[in-house]
């Protein structure tokens, strides 16, 4: 039986998401145009290891230049694996801190 895992959250680009789409550009991401910046929406359910896949691309979107402004590629994935539990995926200056998540949003797993 396989295990899975379920992302849910957004990446905020600033001036970054013509290189984001071309990375993330596929099943499980939706992105929108809003005033000031865009975003990309992700609802992605995986099996056990492929989250791996998952996180590599957002790395590699964290990791890109910021702008004139200065401002990186920002966002939050909450996520629940089957087997380990939520997590949580922090997307900011450049990098992508891992961490738990907090008791309040144990509700959206339940």
């Amino acid at each position: 039986m396989a295990i899975w895992v379920h992302v849910r959250g957004w990446l905020e680009f600033h001036g970054q998401e013509a290189q984001a789409e071309r990375v993330l550009g596929g099943e499980g991401w939706t992105f929108v145009r809003a005033v000031w910046s865009d975003v990309a929406f992700c609802v992605r359910d995986v099996r056990r290891g492929e989250e791996n896949e998952l996180l590599e691309q957002i790395r590699e979107i964290a990791a890109l230049p910021a702008n004139e402004d200065g401002d990186h590629v920002s966002g939050l994935l909450h996520g629940f694996s089957e087997e380990d539990g939520p997590f949580e995926w922090h997307v900011r200056d450049g990098q992508v801190h891992i961490g738990p998540v907090p008791e309040r949003y144990n509700y959206l797993w339940l």
